[in-house]
């Protein structure tokens, strides 16, 4: 979920976009939009956060395609808020530190632009500026996650152990995942006989650690 201004400025972005992205929130939020997305796209995604899909191009900021002028309208000036004018649904490419992809990843962005209140801009006269239309919008990737990770979000479950890595319980995936009945699980005393040998000093020390 994103929130960009007429700028070009990330007002709002989720923490999921760290699953998608690789990049924290606190890292993203207030900074470019500009610097996260491909070169080629820049353009297209300025277009869309103008109302009219008509910015003014400045030839300096399109070339470096990290600032945006912007012309600060009044409401009057600016269709209504539930116009579909302010629609918006379109593709674009932006960097990815995740490595399963090639450094950029589509996603498409569904939402509409509205007014964005409390910014509490000032003009180069110093009168408050009025609100402005952002971009309001939820971002998906157009590849859909591989079979593989399906996979392994299913294959995910919880224990509940003493302090000493003894099983105290085991959700109804576990059961299913492990084979084990829970009483199975809990009355063979201490839960490293369940772990490999060759990760039993990974795992020791990940529950040292824990501890």
């Amino acid at each position: 979920v994103l929130v960009i201004t007429a700028e070009g400025l990330v007002f709002y972005v989720s923490s999921t976009i760290q699953d998608y992205l690789g990049f924290h929130q606190s890292d993203i939020i207030h900074q470019s939009v500009f610097e996260l997305i491909h070169t080629e796209d820049r353009a297209e995604f300025r277009r869309q956060l103008h109302w009219a899909l008509n910015p003014t191009s400045d030839p300096e900021s399109a070339e470096t395609g990290l600032t945006l002028p912007i012309a600060h309208y009044s409401p009057e000036q600016l269709p209504p808020e539930n116009s579909p004018f302010l629609e918006r649904n379109f593709v674009c490419r932006l960097r990815c530190l995740l490595d399963n992809s090639s450094g950029f990843l589509a996603m498409n962005f569904q939402g509409r632009l509205k007014f964005l209140y409390e910014q509490n801009m000032k003009g180069k006269d110093g009168s408050c500026v009025p609100p402005q239309l952002a971009l309001f919008a939820i971002a998906t990737p157009l590849q859909p996650p591989s079979i593989l990770e399906i996979r392994t979000k299913n294959f995910i479950f919880r224990t509940k152990h003493k302090l000493d890595f003894t099983p105290m319980g085991c959700d109804a995936k576990g059961k299913i995942v492990l084979g084990y009945t829970e009483a199975e699980l809990c009355m063979r005393g201490s839960g490293y006989q369940f772990i490999h040998a060759a990760d039993m000093m990974y795992c020791a020390e990940n529950h040292v650690r824990m501890m």
